[in-house]
This record gives C-alpha cells, structure tokens and sequence, in this order.
C-alpha cells in the first residue's frame, strides 16, 4: 500500500514541530489560529508541561481571536484526553501545544479535526499553504485585533500564566474544567479489573504524571511509579518512552512496565525484564483481537520501520502486516482504507479504532495487561537485529537529495542490501536523517558498525 506525502514546509509527520525558540520567533502558533480562526467553530487548546508551552498558547490565542471562533482551553492535558475532549465536545477543532517524546527545547502543536481526529492530509495540506501564505504577506490584522488584543493580554496575564479561574474575554473564551477527570473516568469503565497485578510506571515528568497511576490504581493494580511530578524542566529527560533502559533497570521480576512519553500519546513496556516495543505490543494486541474475533479482514497496520519478525508472526497466524510511511496519520489513513482496527510504530505509537480515534498511551498499556489476563501471558518477541541513528541535516529533505547522500545510500545499499533492510528517511519532527538497517545476517554488530561509518 503506496502512499503519497506532499511536501509541505511546516507541517511534519506528527504536526509542527521545532525548537521553541524557533517557534515562537517565527510566530507559528500565531499564524495556525489566525488560519484555524477563519474556518471558525469551536476550538479546543490543551499544553503540555513545557515551560514556553505557555507562551505558545498565548501567540496561539491571539491568532484565533483573529476570527469567529470559539476558544475553549483546557490547561495541560495529555494528547489522548484532548482527542477524547474534543469528540465529546463536538469540537471543530483541537491543538495541542506539545513536543511529544522530545527534549525540553522542543515544542510543537498537533492539530486534530472533528471528532477529535488527526487531520486528513488534504486539510494538512491547506492549513500549510495557508500559514504560508499568510507569512509570506505578513498579515497581521491589527484592526480586527485591536478591540480583543488588549483582553488578549490580560487573559495570558491572569490565566495563561496559571491553570485556574481563567475568566471570559468577550464571550470567546471558555475555560473546560474537569476534563481530565472525565477522560480517566472513561478509561476505567473500558476495562476489566487488574487486582493482583504488579506494575510500574515511568511517568517521564509529563503529561500523565500522577493521572496514569491513578487509573490503574482504580482498576485494582498495584503501581510503583517513577518521574510522576510534571516538571517542564524534566520532561523526557533521562526517562520515559526515549529512556526504556532506565526502567528496565529498575524492574522487579513479578512487575510489568510502562514507560511514556511526555504528552502521553505513547507507551513502551518492560516484560519478564526486557524491552517490549511497539512491534512486540502489536503482537500481543494482535493475539486479543483474534481471540475477541476483531481480526475479520487479518490484516494489521505498521510502517516501513516495523520489524519483519512481526511480518513473520503475524503471517504464522494467517495475518498480513500491511506497511506505511512512518507516522500515526498514515498509519491511520491505511487502517481506514483496508477497514481494519489495529496498526502502530516499533516507538509504541498504537492505534486500536474500536478503543480510540488516536494513539493512547494509557489504553495501549491497559490493553497489554487485558491481553496477560486473557490468556495468561504476553507472547515472547525476538526480533531480527535493528540499528537506528540520526544524520544531522539543517534540511533533511535537502540532504536526501545531495548528490553526496545518494552516494553514500548507493554504497550502502551494494554492500549490505542482500543481507538486510535498509530504510533512510527525513525526519519529520527534528533536524535528521533517519537511517534504519534490519540485518538478516549473523554479523549484524559488524555491519552496524560498517553503515555508521559510511554515513557518518
């Protein structure tokens, strides 16, 4: 299955995302609510716990106010819960202001349609040529702003600044309390009880510090949880979803983990003390599907990235793995077309349709100890030796099509293509190339070593 990706200049494989300096000096978030504010209705903004999240959220607002449309904020929030919010909501639109797995610096802002779901890439598309456009003409609508732009800075002064009793700026802007209370209320009447289970958590200073714990401790669960304070500072820094070895290090033998990441839209696992990627949690949700009789059509969704392991296990039970492009959306648009409810990324970005519209770190991890209580145990994964490292390139698309890249891609591909799978790719979220090998061959340790020099 083929899928076409438009280049577009600020819109990447999981919204936009940067630098938060880089942002705001460009004033993105500005000209995405002054794009989002001319198709009006209702908008719902959430932040993670970065510090400049704040200030992306004030640039953000100032743009939607540009417009009709209706501001409704939710404070932080993790990214599921926005999904789950804005669906419940019948919210035109929703933004989260996040950078997701990456480090502090970073920021972004993830835009979902109605029903709380990722935007088609056709939308995608024009939102880009807009905010295009509207840079490149510098519209800046000082007139209409000018009657809103002063409760605009009182708003960001009193609230944006704080979580608490924001107040109405002329009937625009509305502030959503207990969101995160009906979102976890919503999770737990999802599932079976868990009592007996030993789980621990890393939190990674996000989004879902102290929420997850609290779901899982509602569902019977014992929890040891680790980076569970929201901390802008902190947040994916030596933990989480991007640190899995540090939980590892930490497990118990009887215990299951969970490491996030920062805004919560992903989980890797730790079983029986190893790590459970996204490849191995497909699996096991695979099995669960066939078992509750989900699997009508065999088939599962990953990316070019999955491990061919997964293909080899799936194909065992009479289950195809149907690849995309790398990224949830298109990961989405694949299951949509084959009408299927399973698919994700090896980084434990799951999509279950008949559970949520997004990925979800939280139901993704509740679903693993549903499948352990269904069967008794989660099925062993050994995949085929993969190497992942990063190029770094101001423009990755750019670099890609150097005459020196190809180059050196064409080396790579005479010497090791029999051997294994090799996939390069720009990043969609950061400044790199992405190179990926899958090695079928036994000397895999020396031939990791081999493309490494030839790239870097």
């Amino acid at each position: 299955m083929k899928h076409i990706i438009a280049y577009m200049r600020y819109f990447g494989t999981d919204g936009i995302r940067g630098l938060a300096s880089d942002l705001l000096e460009e004033e993105l978030p500005y000209f995405l609510g002054l794009a989002l504010s001319k198709r009006g209705g209702k908008i719902l903004v959430a932040r993670d716990v970065r510090e400049h999240s704040v200030e992306l959220e004030k640039q953000l607002c100032r743009g939607l106010l540009a417009g009709d449309a209706q501001i409704w904020l939710t404070g932080v929030l993790p990214t599921p819960a926005l999904a789950y919010t804005a669906k419940s909501e019948n919210a035109e639109f929703a933004v989260m202001i996040t950078a997701s797995h990456n480090p502090p610096a970073f920021n972004g802002l993830k835009v979902f349609g109605r029903g709380g779901k990722k935007l088609p890439s056709a939308l995608e598309e024009e939102l880009d040529a807009q905010i295009v456009a509207l840079k490149t003409v510098s519209v800046r609508p000082d007139a209409e702003l000018a009657q809103d732009e002063s409760a605009a800075d009182e708003l960001s002064e009193e609230e944006l600044c704080s979580e608490l009793d924001i107040k109405p700026v002329a009937h625009r802007i509305r502030i959503v309390s207990g969101a995160q209370e009906l979102y976890a209320r919503h999770v737990v009447a999802s599932f079976p009880r868990f009592d007996g289970m030993k789980v621990r958590l890393d939190l990674a200073h996000g989004c879902f510090a102290k929420l997850a714990k609290g779901v899982f401790e509602a569902l019977g669960a014992s929890v040891v949880a680790e980076n569970d304070v929201r901390d802008g500072k902190r947040v994916n820094v030596d933990c989480g979803s991007t640190r899995l070895d540090r939980l590892v290090s930490h497990m118990k033998r009887d215990e299951i983990g969970f490491a996030f990441d920062g805004d919560g839209d992903r989980v890797l696992a730790v079983v029986d003390g190893k790590p459970y990627d996204g490849d191995a949690i497909l699996l096991a949700l695979s099995t669960l599907y066939r078992i509750q009789g989900k699997l009508r059509k065999r088939f599962v969704v990953g990316t070019v990235l999955t491990n061919s392991r997964l293909q080899r296990e799936l194909a065992y039970h009479n289950t195809v793995l149907v690849r995309a492009e790398v990224g949830d959306k298109h990961v989405l648009d694949a299951l949509t077309e084959a009408g299927c409810l399973l698919g994700g990324e090896k980084s434990g970005h799951i999509l279950m349709l008949d559970r949520a519209d997004t990925g979800d770190g939280l139901i993704t991890a509740l679903s693993l100890l549903e499948v352990k209580k269904t069967i008794g145990s989660l099925p062993a994964y050994l995949p085929y030796p993969m190497t992942e490292f990063n190029v770094p390139a101001r423009d990755p698309r750019a670099e890609m099509e150097s005459e020196g890249f190809k180059k050196k891609l064409a080396l790579a591909e005479r010497s090791f293509g029999k051997k294994g799978r090799l996939v390069a790719r720009p990043s969609g979220t950061e400044p790199y190339v992405r190179i990926a090998y899958e090695c079928f061959s036994q000397d895999a340790e020396n031939i990791f070593k081999k493309l490494r020099e030839i790239f870097l």
